[in-house]
């Protein structure tokens, strides 16, 4: 019997391989751990309650820790994983930029792996392991076949998932294959991310709740509330819109973003699991990146801004009013401390080889307005409520 053996189901991606391989047909496994008291089989039911009852007996759930020697997996289901044709996904990893996390994100992105892959070749015969395409650094030019470009890190995320990478390609004994996706967004079709609260979304949250601010401002009958009033703020409540032509906001001039959908980055992984294509490592980013102006303005417009301005600075400038910025307003710093961490992810571009999508698989749908959209209005209905400070 062929089992699919995953990790990191329960985030963002893995959610999406799970269903797509059970959709196939397939049977899949997945390692989950207990987390803040919550046993396993009560994340299994809350996460994978449809997946439980719809695919009895194609789907599994497995006790078990990346962090633990073998996973922690116990000894008689590792003897049944020994007697089948085990593909391993290796998708688990810790997505923070926080400096305070720099322990956490090591132990998970690099340790982790290190336990995965050694597991892996004891039991299964392919491997695929989830990368990222900024392994890249400060590079401004990356090729699939190579990792090691003296490239500096701009994060210790970036830095632990080199490190993984390199331990995949050095000790990984099975045929093995490398994704190395930009930044993930919910998927063509929908516009879902439910369980993202990361990346696009965090930044997104920045102007979400600067609107929820300045709606509070104006509700107030105060000083603050009269100027606001005497600047031309205004609130159409039937049409949850914020009206604010004294708000000027600056972008990086000429800046592109790479980023590419969820079903996207899924369809490309089975697409060459399904051609038994291995030893490939692919950058799974976009051929024509959207233009920052765009995404920023509609994620204001989606979110309920009205007559703003968007000012093109270079992006030199543009770093340093985001760094003056931070630092003047001290009693919302800690809301948009995460988004600071993206900045470099706007204001440098990164021209990535794509040698793999060329040649086997599809490029990336288009990210129209129409698209992210979908994706805003998402995000608004049922992701940013739930972001944590």
């Amino acid at each position: 019997m062929k089992i699919h053996l995953i990790t990191g189901a329960t985030g963002f991606v893995g959610k999406y391989l799970t269903n797509a391989l059970l959709e196939k047909g397939e049977n899949v496994w997945i390692i989950v751990r207990p987390l803040n008291n919550i046993s396993v089989q009560t994340r299994a039911r809350e996460a994978f309650h449809e997946y439980l009852s719809k695919w009895p007996d194609a789907f599994r759930v497995i006790d078990g820790d990346i962090m633990i020697k073998h996973l922690g997996i116990a000894d008689s289901i590792i003897e049944k994983l020994e007697n089948h044709e085990v593909i391993f996904w290796h998708l688990a990893a810790n997505l923070s930029f926080a400096p305070e996390n720099r322990a956490d994100v090591q132990k998970t992105n690099y340790i982790g792996t290190v336990n995965v892959v050694n597991f892996a070749n004891r039991v299964a015969k392919k491997f695929t392991h989830m990368s990222t395409a900024y392994v890249c650094g400060d590079s401004q030019s990356f090729k699939e076949n190579e990792l090691n470009r003296g490239q500096k890190f701009r994060n210790y995320y970036e830095k632990s998932k080199f490190e993984a990478e390199k331990y995949v390609r050095e000790n990984c004994k099975l045929p093995y294959n490398v994704f190395r996706p930009s930044i993930i967004i919910g998927d063509a079709y929908q516009g879902k991310a439910e369980g993202c609260t990361f990346g696009y979304y965090r930044y997104t949250f920045m102007f979400y709740f600067l609107k929820k601010q300045i709606l509070k401002a104006i509700e107030k009958n105060n000083f603050t509330s009269v100027f606001f009033k005497f600047l031309g703020t205004r609130y159409d409540a039937d049409n949850k819109a914020l009206t604010t032509p004294w708000l000027l906001i600056p972008y990086p001039k000429n800046g592109r973003v790479n980023m590419v959908t969820v079903d996207y980055v899924i369809e490309s992984m089975i697409k060459l699991y399904e051609k038994g294509l291995y030893g490939v490592t692919a950058n799974l980013t976009h051929n024509d990146p959207p233009a920052h102006r765009l995404i920023l303005h509609s994620i204001l417009y989606d979110i309920g801004f009205r007559n703003m301005r968007l000012v093109p600075v270079p992006p030199r400038m543009f770093r340093i009013l985001a760094k003056t910025f931070y630092f003047l307003v001290i009693p919302v710093r800690k809301y948009i401390k995460s988004v600071m961490w993206y900045i470099p992810y706007i204001t440098t571009t990164c021209r990535f080889d794509r040698s793999v999508i060329e040649n086997h698989l599809k490029n990336p749908p288009e990210i129209s307005r129409g698209l992210i959209s979908k994706i805003n209005t998402y995000a608004k209905e049922n992701i940013l409520e739930h972001i944590k400070i």
